[in-house]
């Protein structure tokens, strides 16, 4: 008689407990997605507990005007919301077809909002170079490979999404012992080879040389070859850069990009993380 009260007692606390979990569970969902949707866009609300029943899926990766991998942005189609991997790589399921808005929120990058078609099946929506994701900062781009034995050659490019022009001072290319490979604007008249590619580029001669790359603007470029020994391994440009009164000053940020330079004498970046 005893056991048998002791036992009814016993379940009946644990489904108190359990309900109590559960509650815990969605005030502390709850709180989490209130404070974290406000980041997104204050003025949309998503259900990220959507159940959508569609027959359509949206996949994808998250690059950048340049083609390069953008990990852990926030997708939002349809009321649904996804976070992509350390990859940029996202998925969003129970989709029906139709017209809808994709958005994306990343880091340094601006709001993107673009109109998509969803058909039947799997879509792969092209977001990357001129359909990327668009810097509000000052981005660098770099990829070094080797051309042939003893002789290396890269792609160096520069994005400026701010609304100011930015005076670019150098750019070295520094191998993994810390020594100065080349610099891409100094040598092989580099500052000439990228005012050759727009018309939007300048050579500002004092109080120093540099070169004048225009707000909102996005450039890819190359080095020409260098000769010599190079091993296998990290490989970092360094810029320098400054905006009007820091270059009048001679004071300049600097921002490092590293690339490794690997023995399979591919030249075609992007391609291992293409999907």
């Amino acid at each position: 008689m005893v056991s048998g009260f002791w036992m009814r007692l016993g379940k009946f606390g644990l489904v108190l407990l359990g309900t109590y979990l559960l509650l815990a569970y969605i005030l502390v969902v709850t709180i989490i997605i209130r404070e974290e949707l406000p980041i997104v866009d204050a003025g949309k609300v998503v259900s990220v507990l959507k159940t959508a029943q569609g027959t359509s899926t949206l996949e994808g990766q998250l690059r950048n005007v340049f083609g390069d991998p953008v990990p852990f942005g926030v997708v939002i189609l349809d009321d649904q919301l996804v976070q992509a991997d350390n990859t940029g790589a996202f998925r969003i399921t129970n989709l029906n077809p139709g017209r809808f808005v994709l958005e994306i929120f990343a880091g340094d990058y601006a709001r993107y909002t673009r109109e998509i078609q969803i058909e039947e099946g799997i879509n792969h929506p092209t977001i990357k170079y001129e359909t990327g994701l668009w810097p509000q900062v000052f981005l660098v781009d770099f990829h070094i490979f080797y051309k042939g034995e003893n002789e290396i050659f890269g792609m160096v490019g520069f994005a400026n999404g701010t609304g100011d022009s930015i005076y670019i001072e150098r750019a070295s290319i520094i191998d993994p012992n810390g020594e100065v490979v080349t610099d891409v604007l100094h040598d092989n008249d580099g500052f000439q080879y990228y005012t050759d590619l727009s018309n939007r580029l300048a050579i500002i001669e004092e109080p120093q040389k540099a070169l004048k790359w225009a707000p909102n603007m996005v450039q890819g470029g190359e080095f020409p070859p260098v000769r010599g020994y190079f091993p296998p391994g990290p490989y970092t440009i360094e810029v320098h850069y400054a905006f009007q009164e820091g270059h009048e000053l001679g004071q300049y940020q600097v921002l490092t990009i590293t690339d490794h330079l690997d023995l399979d004498n591919s030249w075609v970046p992007h391609l291992p993380l293409e999907r």
